[in-house]
């Protein structure tokens, strides 16, 4: 409507110069001033239209996107959505070593560590393992006998043997291979084995047979070949002890 009204502005003042031989001075100058008028304001308007518009489409992006943010708050995070670091602060706060009210038992570790094809799962669940070894008291005889199952079943489960290979880099699911898609997630899986191998030994001479026997020192030797892990050659003494 607007664009109409200027078009018609500029007619008129076309019309006003073509006749303004006809038309007395004074006369013609007052029209002119009138024309101005109107195309300036025809012009203003105009341009705060189109500043409105500018200002409701942006209005109409900025919805969106809150709707969007409202979407992706209101989504219940999975633990696809997570980390290491956070799906392992998930499972340490779930699971059941002396807390009361914790849900995850061992057994669920244990499968992570054995049988999931997603490396950062493998991760957090050796992790969680290696916290809760950490946060016992070896001279709480509650504590001592729980680690002592914990131990046990660890070995008839394989978890110790699967540990065991992925340092050996012969494990099926080949983490550590440089074309899997979490290849980078490897070295740190090793590192947390490292740690649960020095952890479940020390101190204890028959369950570093039961390490021995279930492959952990041939594992820690080929990873140690690799020139890799920070505490690799501790663990490996460890290991080489009666």
């Amino acid at each position: 409507m607007v664009d109409a009204v200027l078009e018609a502005t500029r007619e008129l003042e076309s019309i006003i110069e073509e006749g303004k031989a006809k038309i007395e001075g004074g006369v013609h100058l007052q029209l002119c001033a009138a024309v101005v008028k109107v195309y300036n304001a025809a012009k203003a308007i105009n341009g705060e239209e189109s500043e409105k518009e500018d200002e409701d489409d942006e209005g109409e992006v900025d919805e969106e996107d809150e709707e969007e943010s409202d979407e992706e708050s209101e989504r219940e995070r999975t633990e696809d959505d997570m980390g290491v670091n956070e799906l392992s602060e998930l499972w340490e706060w779930n699971f059941d070593f002396g807390r009361p009210n914790a849900v995850m038992e061992l057994d669920y570790l244990i499968d992570e560590i054995t049988a999931s094809v997603t490396p950062k799962r493998v991760c957090a669940a050796v992790r969680v393992l290696n916290r809760a070894l950490k946060g016992s008291k070896p001279d709480d005889p509650a504590d001592a006998e729980r680690i002592l199952e914990w131990k046990e079943e660890l070995v008839a489960e394989r978890a110790i043997r699967v540990c065991a290979e992925i340092l050996e880099a012969v494990d099926d699911r080949g983490f550590h291979n440089e074309t899997h898609e979490e290849h980078w997630l490897y070295s740190i899986i090793c590192d947390e084995i490292l740690e649960l191998f020095q952890r479940l030994g020390e101190g204890d001479a028959l369950f570093r047979t039961k390490l021995r026997r279930n492959g952990a020192l041939k594992g820690v030797k080929a990873y140690h070949a690799t020139g890799r892990g920070h505490i690799t050659e501790d663990v490996l003494e460890m290991l080489q002890q009666a």
